[in-house]
């Protein structure tokens, strides 16, 4: 669970090489988690307090405030703040035709990189409460979101060479990377556990005992996690009907779908696309943000 307040730009007016997807400030509860999923665009995580766990790929990092992890297009990612000491923490999306240029090239997430620890975390804030302010979908709003965009990948460039980058400290094990890859690049045909064990060749039980242990979670749970995950991503960005995205995500039945989704997310598939298309236009300060995200009703995931 999880209070968060967001902004998010579904149709675009330019074709900006560098543009703004969406932005946010969560101030989590203990052990809330969001994946596992996959992402089109650049995320950009910015701890500002508390402490967690960010899965990538064959990475995990245990983060606190002052740590910032980048989410690739297109990688298989997992994360959970700590349920002693959860993290709060602010996010921007982007994307275009510069954005892997200047990730992979001229900033702290240069050769391969996930995560940076940097002293600059208010500043980061600072931009992404701007970006808060301008969700009026007109022409002028994207161009200012745009902006704020470069402001502060500018400031993520002036941070390399010089940051220190927490260490990966993931060991785990080939078959449960092999079963998550599996379920991450076929979920959508419909797959269920015993198909992934068929496929490399283990017994259902033996695969789910070292999955659970690597991952902690049943690869059941983490397979409905992939599928609620992009469902509410194509609530977000899309316009295809509740049905359509059921099938799309791998459900053969929408009802099902709509007791999965509840269950995980804490709303039904279209409470949580209307909620989501609520627009903000006040000047946002930083006691507006903290009563904002105190007053806020908790939910289960934003992004």
């Amino acid at each position: 669970m999880e209070k968060s307040i967001f902004n998010v730009v579904n149709n675009h007016t330019f074709n900006a090489s560098i543009y703004y997807q969406f932005s946010g400030i969560s101030q989590t509860l203990p052990f809330h988690t969001f994946g596992p999923a996959k992402r089109h665009d650049y995320i950009i995580h910015f701890v500002l307090n508390g402490q967690g766990i960010f899965f990538v790929d064959n990475e995990q990092f245990h983060l606190q405030a002052g740590d910032s992890f980048l989410i690739r297009p297109g990688e298989s990612i997992f994360y959970q703040s700590d349920i002693k000491n959860p993290w709060t923490y602010a996010w921007i999306s982007f994307n275009g035709s510069e954005a892997k240029q200047i990730i992979e090239h001229f900033s702290p997430f240069k050769n391969e990189n996930h995560v940076f620890n940097t002293a600059n975390q208010l500043k980061y804030l600072e931009l992404i409460q701007k970006t808060l302010n301008w969700s009026d979908s007109s022409p002028q709003s994207e161009l200012q979101l745009n902006q704020l965009v470069h402001e502060l990948l500018i400031q993520v460039i002036q941070e390399y060479p010089s940051q220190k980058n927490p260490q990966n400290d993931f060991k785990g094990s080939k078959l449960a990377r092999q079963a998550r890859e599996y379920m991450d690049e076929y979920f959508e045909t419909g797959i269920n556990v015993n198909d992934v064990a068929n496929e490399l060749n283990v017994n259902r039980s033996y695969l789910t005992r070292v999955f659970t242990s690597n991952f902690g979670l049943l690869p059941k749970a983490w397979l409905i996690g992939v599928r609620i995950n992009k469902a509410s991503e194509l609530l977000q960005m899309e316009k295809m009907s509740v049905d359509e995205i059921s099938e799309s995500v791998g459900f053969n039945n929408v009802s099902v779908f709509s007791r999965s989704f509840n269950k995980m997310v804490g709303e039904s598939p279209s409470k949580y696309r209307k909620n989501r298309q609520f627009k903000r236009t006040t000047n946002l300060h930083n006691q507006q943000i903290k009563d904002l995200l105190k007053a806020a009703k908790p939910v289960r995931q934003t992004t």
